[in-house]
């Protein structure tokens, strides 16, 4: 531990260091009964004495105590080859958190509240996170997050914030309004939620502020002073999940929990055979729209399908309530096949507590043979054949009366109907627009570390790519300085898009992070090629065989080209 003494709300790192088990992987915690978890990855090192390697690696774990007392941290226990390991038990004393001479829970609280704590399997649940913050603290704040396990994934909007009085104290209130769904039939518990507060403490050393006579809000305006870091934690939420129940539960059912409506639609009606027909079916309501499957339909036999259009449509903020509409285009093939059959859709009203099917049709079509040989006609093109009307003159015999007005001569367009003139008119709005987002660009890129790191990472690598290329042929006394340069370019691309610290980087970040991100596995296995590479010209350069060192740097550029598209 880096200290056994700490505040509530503070965090704490415990670091487990593992020597020559490189099969051991990620130890588990045991349960934490007072403190909540993150791992916080993992540092490397290698040494090579006489000849033989030896591996050590460090599991970083970072530890909030949510509770006064004296906290226990039991033994770890990593398993390899048959054998146990355990690691000693920690004594963590846990005081009442303060700044500036007031309690923590003072001054930031979090509460995590459902409308409902009983539900049903998959039902679609309100869900409000409220996080206070005493008036008049200045901190930088990250987003929330939610402990969810036994519910889909929980996902946070921008919140809404609002001025509250709290026991007599006033408090900026940041309200997310978001939806929760369990996954899991049983007691299963939400939360808890976590947000992490930079809070700046000042150094105490100004005069009071003229009409401050609480002397903790004048420690906050101004002055020198630092930074402190403060994890709020809000109390976890138990509901009671029940499952969709047997009895009742219709053939076409596929999942859809909540409350729906359902409308179908045909157009045209009156066709002829080998035109198409739009089938509309519009579902309406509230529940998990996103998972929602289109209600059941099967063509009959005459009618050629297509594939269903879906498109989707939420009419609240948190997606609760709206509308997904799927256009299926059919195509009578003969005038028998007059009748588009009935939709059908199941679903579970978990306020009613039961299931429901609604059905819609059947849709009567007027389908008539189309005549044989028929070939459309296109209005105003001359018949094919027909010989060109010879050119008039005026004042020249009779002129015949024209049944049309012919080709209309081109004229000036007016000033406001030029191109060039609407381009000018919008340039200084362009400039503007331009202007304002470089402004936020910029702004973004000074106060928000992770966004600036994943900006910069390619460019990096691109440059230290050419400078290990300029190293590559500079002769075989350089190699060792390339593989440095490799390495280098690896740390550091990997740092900047993980945001992680570079100088811990090494060959576990593939199977630790990027392949549990859904990098493809042939990049995996090529970047513990190069790791691989890189480790034996720093640690063993006598034992190193022949290596195409152009191919190392094509994985690398390669690589980094590719996760360059990726989501990581």
């Amino acid at each position: 531990m880096d200290r056994t003494e700490v505040s509530v709300g503070e965090q704490i790192q415990l670091t487990l260091r593992c020597e020559d088990m490189p099969s051991a992987g990620q130890p588990q915690l045991p349960p934490l009964d007072g403190f909540t978890t993150a791992y916080g990855g993992a540092q490397t090192q290698v040494s090579i004495e006489n000849g033989v390697r030896h591996d050590a690696v460090a599991h970083i774990f970072l530890l909030t105590p949510t509770r006064e007392g004296t906290l226990t941290i039991p033994a770890f226990n990593v398993q390899v080859g048959g054998q146990v390991f355990s690691s000693q038990p920690i004594v963590v004393k846990a005081v009442k958190g303060q700044i500036q001479g007031a309690n923590t829970e003072d001054l930031f609280q979090m509460r995590l509240t459902m409308a409902r704590t009983n539900l049903f399997l998959n039902e679609m649940a309100p869900l409000d996170l409220k996080l206070y913050i005493r008036n008049g603290i200045r901190y930088r704040s990250q987003m929330p997050s939610i402990a969810a396990t036994g519910f889909s994934e929980v996902k946070l909007p921008r919140p809404v914030e609002s001025q509250e009085v709290v026991n007599g104290k006033s408090f900026v209130v940041y309200t997310f309004r978001t939806l929760a769904s369990p996954i899991q039939v049983g007691q299963v518990t939400l939360g808890p939620a976590q947000a992490a507060l930079d809070v700046f403490v000042d150094s105490g050393r100004r005069p009071r502020l003229p009409g401050f006579n609480d002397p903790f809000f004048e420690n906050f305006f101004g002055g020198g002073g630092e930074t402190k870091r403060i994890t709020v934690t809000s109390p976890p939420t138990s509901v009671h999940v029940l499952p969709l129940p047997d009895d009742g539960k219709p053939a076409g059912f596929t999942g859809a929990v909540g409350r729906y409506l359902l409308e179908v639609t045909a157009n045209p009606t009156t066709l002829r055979t080998g035109e198409p027909v739009t089938l509309t079916i519009r579902v309406a309501g509230q529940g998990n729209l996103a998972t929602l499957a289109p209600p059941k339909f099967t063509p009959p036999e005459g009618f050629k399908s297509y594939e269903p259009v879906v498109k989707s449509k939420q009419t609240d903020e948190m997606g609760y309530t709206g509308e997904k509409v799927f256009e299926q285009v059919i195509v009578p093939l003969s005038v028998r096949a007059s009748v588009i059959p009935p939709v059908t859709f199941s679903f579970f009203d978990p306020e009613a507590g039961r299931y429901q099917t609604l059905s819609r049709g059947p849709i009567q079509l007027n389908v008539q043979e189309s005549p044989a040989g028929a070939t459309p006609v296109v209005v105003g093109v001359a018949p094919a054949g027909a010989a060109p009307r010879p050119p008039e003159k005026l004042g020249v015999g009779v002129v015949y009366l024209k049944p049309d007005l012919g080709a209309p001569a081109p004229t000036s367009p007016a000033l406001y109907r030029q191109t060039w003139f609407l381009a000018i008119q919008g340039a200084p709005v362009l400039a503007l627009v331009i202007s304002l987002f470089a402004q936020r660009r910029r702004q973004r890129l000074r106060s928000d570390i992770r966004y600036a790191r994943a900006r910069r990472a390619f460019g990096n690598a691109q440059r230290r790519l050419i400078e290990a290329e300029r190293l590559l042929h500079a002769g075989q006394d350089r190699s060792a300085a390339f593989y440095a340069a490799l390495f280098k370019t690896l740390q550091d691309y990997l740092g900047d898009r993980l945001n992680l610290p570079s100088s811990g980087i090494t060959s576990d970040i593939v199977e630790e992070q990027l392949r549990p991100r859904a990098l493809p596995p042939e990049i995996c296995q090529a970047l513990k090629e190069v790791f691989a590479a890189c480790d034996a010209a720093r640690f063993a350069p006598n034992m190193q065989g022949k290596v195409d060192r152009e191919r190392l740097v094509k994985i690398v550029r390669e690589a980094v080209t590719a996760m360059e598209k990726m989501s990581l």
